[in-house]
């Protein structure tokens, strides 16, 4: 199984969720991870991010609204293992720990100031007299 480069975009304070289905490049066959694990470097230090493997065989990566939050704006390396079948073709071969997908996440904070009412339309913003 070779390494994939995706790069994602996150919103600071808002849930961030994607799924990953891996392929074997060769047959196009669908790969069933037993295990899979997601990190994210920033400032030296491998921030875990939360994974699970779905019913559809695939690898769903989430962050919630508060996890975002505390990252700040900027661009941090990531990477997804898995532990799979080392042949596409048998599930009876033996198990490989590889790195199936890597990338950048670019972190950026929404610029919209103006806050929206629930219909989704934007109002402006009351000043206060001092």
């Amino acid at each position: 199984m070779t390494k994939t480069k995706i790069d994602y975009r996150i919103t600071r304070g808002e849930k961030w969720e994607r799924l990953i289905i891996l392929k074997d490049r060769r047959t196009r066959r669908k790969r069933v991870p037993t295990e899979a694990a997601a990190s994210v470097l920033i400032g030296g230090v491998k921030y875990v991010i939360p994974t699970e493997i779905t019913s559809e065989g695939g690898v769903s990566l989430t962050l919630s609204a508060t996890n975002t939050e505390w990252l700040a704006d900027g661009n941090y390396s990531w990477d997804l293992v898995v532990t799979a079948s080392e042949s596409a073709l048998l599930t009876s071969t033996p198990l490989v720990e590889v790195v199936a997908v890597y990338g950048t996440l670019y972190v950026d904070t929404y610029d919209n100031i103006t806050p929206m009412d629930s219909d989704g339309v934007t109002t402006a913003l009351e000043v206060v007299g001092a």
